[in-house]
């Protein structure tokens, strides 16, 4: 396993420590920065390229294979056409500018400096990645990756465009305690989809609230399961006519109030055996369940 850092040191002084780990023998690549998972990608076993964003700076990890040997670099690049650069580019013409206007009147400086701060704040308007996203992102699934580094406090997930997989990390814990915003945890493997921009799949933002139907299949599976768990008596068949009709009623918020049927208030006040009780005894979603899977059996 071959294993690379790099320190970046940002405009702002802010330090950021970049790693590279590359098995030589299974191809795999990972590179994470301040810890956290930022590309992943497999066999790569000859010359190859990545671009990454460290506070918006474009930044290329390059791999060269030379015999049996694997030589890798980590640059700058301030020549690619992004925003940052952009934005330097403009600001060094404006110190050029101010440079030759220093022995010209005071207004004229001014006017440069009022200048150079507007163009500078319309530059870092338009880097707003969530508005990129709303106005030019395309969708793809994306999967959950739990790291086996208990060091490592949070989660990530990866995607694949034309062939090459991205990865970022999740804003979410790897602590099966720490839930999504439908009441569900998270858990290795889960699948939602990811808004990226086509041209920089590196600017990219998951969303929890879109989980595929591969994903609401496992959610099924999954609750299914701890119906079982806490159900024994309960045969399974009725258990599924449940749960399908809880989520067709209530979606996966109602599928939540079955998972945590057995859990206290105090440990999940969202979900919990309260709301599991007030789930079946709503009459008329009581009326649905029991013509179409039998009287409920709950006790």
């Amino acid at each position: 396993m071959n294993q690379l850092s790099w320190t970046y040191l940002a405009d702002n002084g802010k330090q950021h420590f970049v790693g590279l780990a590359h098995g030589a023998e299974t191809g795999h690549l990972v590179v994470h920065c301040n810890s956290k998972v930022v590309l992943i990608d497999f066999k790569v076993f000859d010359n190859a390229s990545y671009s990454i964003f460290i506070d918006e700076q474009l930044c290329e990890i390059s791999i060269e294979k030379k015999g049996n040997e694997y030589y890798y670099g980590f640059e700058i690049d301030n020549q690619a056409d992004t925003p940052r650069n952009r934005a330097r580019k403009k600001l060094e013409k404006q110190h050029l500018l101010q440079s030759i206007a220093f022995l010209g009147t005071l207004a004229l400086v001014v006017t440069i400096a009022i200048f150079a701060i507007s163009r500078w704040t319309s530059y870092h308007d338009q880097k707003n990645i969530s508005a990129k996203l709303q106005r030019a992102g395309q969708q793809v699934s994306a999967r959950i990756l739990l790291p086996k580094d208990e060091s490592v406090d949070y989660a990530s997930y990866y995607f694949v465009i034309n062939g090459k997989s991205y990865a970022t990390a999740t804003t979410y814990s790897n602590k099966l305690t720490e839930l999504l915003p439908n009441g569900m945890p998270l858990e290795e493997g889960d699948e939602f989809l990811v808004t990226y921009i086509p041209g920089n799949p590196s600017l990219n933002q998951i969303d929890y609230q879109q989980p595929t139907q591969f994903q609401i299949n496992r959610y099924r599976d999954r609750v299914i399961d701890r119906l079982l768990q806490n159900n024994p008596k309960i045969e399974k068949a009725y258990l599924s006519c449940f749960s399908d009709h809880i989520y067709k009623e209530k979606g996966i918020e109602g599928m939540a109030h079955l998972y945590f049927q057995k859990t206290s208030s105090s440990k999940n006040s969202r979900h919990n055996r309260q709301t599991f009780e007030r789930l079946w005894q709503d009459p008329n979603l009581t009326k649905t369940i029991e013509k179409n899977c039998g009287t409920i059996p709950f006790e």
